[in-house]
């Protein structure tokens, strides 16, 4: 009796010292953050020729976004947890450059759900999120494009069954001509990598 009564107290113990990862791993169970990254390309994202189209329906090729350096991320608006936060923490990189130095910089969202996110529905998220600088884009496109733009950027995605995804945090911070130069988990609160990547940058 008394072993059986230990034996029930340490797996009792077990139980409660291992309900905070379980619980942490059910909050992201939509979302993969990224621990390393899965070589993205050194090569410039202008190079891609898909056709995308802005909240505005206007279409356009990515390299509509050269001459400035570009803060990228992919992210899908029935998001309810990660992609708002990678908006935000996008929106503190563009405070933190000043309003001089934000209008020489690009700020691109991409859509990872393109049955979804129609131009109507990107425009609906850039209001619920104050979006309203010209500085920014938000653009949706088909599954093929998506594919192409998520390689080159190493970003890994999956839709579930429920119809959401689960994906890469990351913001990439591209050159004038289109090529990654720092990347960064989009959850960090700590913004000063990508900020200082993208004062260089900008001349």
């Amino acid at each position: 009796m008394k072993n059986y009564l230990i034996c029930n107290l340490l797996f009792t113990a077990l139980l409660v010292c291992s309900y905070p990862a379980f619980a942490e791993d059910h909050t992201h169970h939509h979302h993969q953050q990224k621990t390393d990254l899965s070589a993205p390309s050194t090569d410039s994202i202008f190079n891609l020729t898909d056709q995308w189209t802005a909240a505005d329906g206007k279409s356009f090729q990515l390299d509509k976004l050269s001459g400035k350096p570009t803060v990228v991320a992919m992210v899908y608006t029935s998001c309810q947890y990660v992609c708002p936060l990678t908006v935000q923490n996008i929106k503190r990189i563009e405070r933190a450059l000043g309003a001089a130095q934000a209008g020489k910089a690009n700020f691109a969202l991409f859509s990872l759900d393109p049955e979804r996110d129609t131009p109507a529905k990107l425009t609906e998220f850039a209001k619920l999120h104050a979006i309203t600088s010209a500085s920014w884009t938000l653009a949706q496109g088909n599954a093929s494009s998506i594919r192409r733009l998520a390689v080159m950027l190493g970003i890994k995605y999956k839709k579930i069954d429920s119809g959401d995804y689960e994906h890469d945090a990351t913001i990439s911070i591209l050159d004038s001509n289109g090529v990654i130069k720092y990347q960064a988990d989009a959850m960090n609160k700590n913004i000063d990598g990508a900020t200082d990547t993208l004062k260089t940058l900008i001349k």
